[in-house]
């Protein structure tokens, strides 16, 4: 669920043809280099590229030595009792300085989004505990609090690294009351489990309409759009599953879309195999559906991490991922079957004449090819989660600032996170034990079905004596329609006794008993 945090940190790089981010819902402009995202953390705003982290948040207004008590508790839990400090006066405040800390988790978990699962590995947490770390904090007295800017960086960082975050710190400005736009708050609510999923700011003079839909057979994602003239805003879940089956004789290939929790069908094989097809799926596929016509491609960038630490958790979840493959492709492949996974995340902007489309696309792709002389089939899963700008670009330029604050001030509701997860952990074991009770039943049915043609073809059946529960495997033609029935003294059983006949029925007064007969054999089959 931290995606959607990532998604809006992501969007700040589109600013057109410029690093500068300006966020006029809560008032503040910095210049992101590349590489490096944007949360709001408690207190505070927090930028990192996953290794170096700088943090701007308010502190109550104390003395400079009650001020710098928190920050000291902190290093001495950083650096696990090995840290050093130093004090000295800047700039009208204090600046404190700690050496020898450890890797600081606790900030860059909330821009990790899911690499956070893979920095819990014991593999990678190993890695991260040999960087060692200094942080800078400067503290500047206001007339009603204490700003605290802080700077973690690795020890060993190099002087273009060191230079990329003193030119952040030297951009950082904060906005006036006429530069900002005042917003509101709504919330997304989720009908089903009664809660609120997640809290939209609402800038003023825009709309929001946004619901809580099915990503997959057990997942769910909050979905919303906003809207203000031509521009919209809007954050999609999309899932598509394209089936086709190739024979010497023709294909049939088939799509299911579901689209914000609107399902559909669409003639074709609409998915995309790997991250290379992404932009030719949007501009000529989705959104050209859409809007009734295709979209010229302008850009797309894959986003990957720049820092060692990003490039390091994404390389640990791929290796993760290829072995994911290898033992799906073991377990359920057979020789000659393809199968491969991937995921991307991509920059993409398109446009159509005089408006333009800016999005930020997390996919996560499947796909399967098995191959056949009679018959090869081909099966691909992908799912699409992605936060999109619409409209003219002249008003998409204008309004670029309201909707940067807008991705940032999204915040997802813990409690429906906790309660989704579970409801979502819920439908998953159901899923799982109804596709384990369909295997058992086809397997029972495929048993049943074998042994009923081997008897059938072999003159053999099998009657059960429904007083005693006795069994027997008998001789029967397999042209023969008659019943088999046991003598109730000495148990002899006479087969071929026409159904409805005079043999029948002196045979009942005489006190036999008809068989039960099964060509299987099988419990709960006997007919």
């Amino acid at each position: 669920m931290r995606r959607i945090a990532v998604l809006g940190a992501f969007l700040l790089a589109l600013n057109a043809g410029a690093e500068r981010v300006v966020d006029r819902l809560h008032g503040f402009a910095a210049d992101l280099p590349e590489g490096w995202s944007l949360v709001f953390a408690e207190g505070g705003l927090l930028f990192t590229d996953l290794e170096s982290v700088v943090l701007v948040r308010g502190m109550p207004l104390k003395s400079p030595k009650e001020a710098a008590r928190p920050l000291l508790e902190e290093a001495r839990r950083l650096g696990g009792g090995q840290a050093t400090f130093h004090f000295k006066a800047a700039s009208g405040g204090l600046m404190l300085l700690a050496r020898g800390l450890g890797y600081p988790f606790f900030l860059t978990q909330r821009a990790m989004g899911e690499l956070a699962l893979f920095a819990m590995a014991p593999e990678a947490q190993a890695a991260l505990s040999g960087l060692r770390y200094e942080a800078a904090h400067l503290l500047l007295p206001g007339p009603k609090s204490l700003l605290a800017v802080s700077a973690y960086l690795p020890q060993d960082l190099s002087p273009d690294g060191r230079k990329e975050v003193l030119g952040l710190l030297r951009s950082l400005e904060f906005l006036g009351p006429k530069e900002r736009v005042p917003y509101r708050v709504e919330a997304v609510l989720d009908p089903g489990l009664g809660v609120p999923a997640l809290a939209v700011p609402v800038p003023q003079g825009y709309t929001l309409a946004g619901s809580v839909v099915d990503l997959d057979e057990t997942q769910r994602r909050p979905v919303f759009q906003l809207a203000k003239g031509g521009v919209v805003l809007r954050r999609d879940a999309v899932l598509l599953e394209a089936m086709a089956i190739a024979t010497p004789f023709g294909g049939s290939p088939n799509t299911i879309l579901l689209w914000n929790g609107r399902a559909g069908q669409v003639p074709g094989f609409l998915c995309a195999r790997g991250p290379e097809e992404l932009p030719a799926l949007f501009a000529q596929g989705l959104w050209a559906l859409e809007a009734g016509s295709p979209w010229e491609v302008e850009r797309a960038n894959p986003l990957r991490g720049r820092s060692r630490v990003a490039r390091y958790l994404e390389e640990t979840r791929e290796a993760y991922e290829r072995l994911m493959d290898q033992q799906m492709l073991m377990v359920m492949g057979r020789s000659g079957d393809q199968y491969q996974s991937w995921r991307q995340s991509l920059d993409l902007r398109a446009r159509q004449g005089n408006v333009g489309r800016q999005a930020v696309v997390e996919a996560r792709g499947f796909f399967r090819y098995q191959p056949s002389f009679a018959a090869s089939s081909a099966h691909c899963r992908l799912y699409l989660e992605l936060a999109l700008v619409h409209g003219p670009k002249e008003a998409l330029a204008r309004e670029q600032g309201v909707l940067a604050g807008v991705f940032l001030g999204l915040a997802l509701n813990p409690r429906w996170a906790a309660l989704e997860a579970e409801r979502s952990r819920r439908a998953s074991s159901e899923l799982t034990r109804m596709v384990l009770q369909m295997n058992k039943d086809a397997e029972e049915f495929n048993s049943w079905m074998s042994r009923s043609w081997t008897n059938l073809l072999s003159d053999q059946t099998y009657a059960r004596d429904p007083a005693t529960g006795e069994t027997f495997r008998l001789y029967k033609q397999s042209f023969d329609t008659g019943a088999f029935w046991r003598e109730p003294v000495f148990g002899g059983v006479l087969g071929s006794v026409e159904r409805g006949g005079k043999l029948e029925e002196l045979l009942r007064g005489e006190g036999w008993r008809r068989l039960e007969e099964s060509l299987s054999g099988l419990p709960g089959t006997w007919r």
